[in-house]
């Protein structure tokens, strides 16, 4: 499989919850990036103060070329979160819609077998990769020591630009990292808050749309667990 990682970052903050669970306000868009499987090629998008729905449009337009050329696009978290934002960005809701059922979501897969979350770090550290940047040296030449994407708007409104793009771009090398070991391990692994080590079998990289054959897994445990609808409920039926 020939993969291309996705990511963005956002202009305003995300907030905490969403009351209807359909999709994000809107959050803008500052910088986007692709990553490849095959190639050292990267290719970012930007804007200042954020990339206007005819850039927006224009992602989307690059996406669907990419997936035409053979590419599947590959996220942490893209199917309920940046191809939600996405859509609301360009207004291409359906074609984002498409790309999102489409494309494989690392941690859907993990939330839909284990019903649960599951953070980026720690499957990279279940990899043996290095984890998310939480150092950035500013344009100032202080150093930033705790580095998370909550903080990449504030420091894009500030003029941070290369901060946050460092920040973005390795997030989409990680990814690809992440589903190089993946595919050779045949699972994602990771250390619980308990200290246990928990893994899901990846035998084959399912798609968004693939994921609903997942069988549900025993919740009742938990207090409040993901509905598998909230990840999907802003792509047009």
């Amino acid at each position: 499989m020939k993969f291309a990682a996705f990511d963005l970052e956002t202009a305003r903050i995300v907030p905490d919850s969403i009351p209807d669970n359909k999709a994000y306000p809107s959050l803008g868009i500052t910088c986007a990036a692709l990553a490849f499987s095959d190639t050292d090629d990267l290719i970012v998008w930007q804007g200042v103060p954020q990339l206007s729905q005819t850039e927006c449009q224009g992602i989307v337009a690059d996406l669907q070329r990419v997936v035409s050329e053979g590419y599947t696009l590959l996220t942490w978290n893209g199917c309920s979160f940046d191809f939600s934002v996405l859509a609301q960005e360009s207004g291409l809701t359906e074609a984002c819609g498409q790309l999102a059922l489409n494309h494989v979501d690392l941690m859907l897969i993990v939330t839909f077998t284990k019903g649960h979350y599951l953070g980026l770090d720690k499957a990279l550290a279940g990899a043996g990769i290095k984890g998310k940047i939480k150092v950035l040296t500013l344009s100032d030449g202080t150093k930033l020591a705790d580095m998370s994407g909550s903080l990449a708007p504030e420091l894009w409104a500030k003029g941070e630009y290369q901060a946050v793009l460092a920040y973005l771009r390795s997030d989409v090398s990680q990814l690809i990292g992440l589903a190089k070991a993946i595919e050779s391990r045949k699972s994602i692994q990771w250390k619980s808050n308990s200290g246990r080590i928990q893994s899901v079998p990846i035998n084959k990289f399912l798609l968004v749309k693939e994921c609903f054959t997942i069988p549900e897994p025993d919740v009742s445990w938990m207090k409040n667990p993901p509905s598998r609808s909230k990840f999907t409920a802003w792509i047009p039926r």
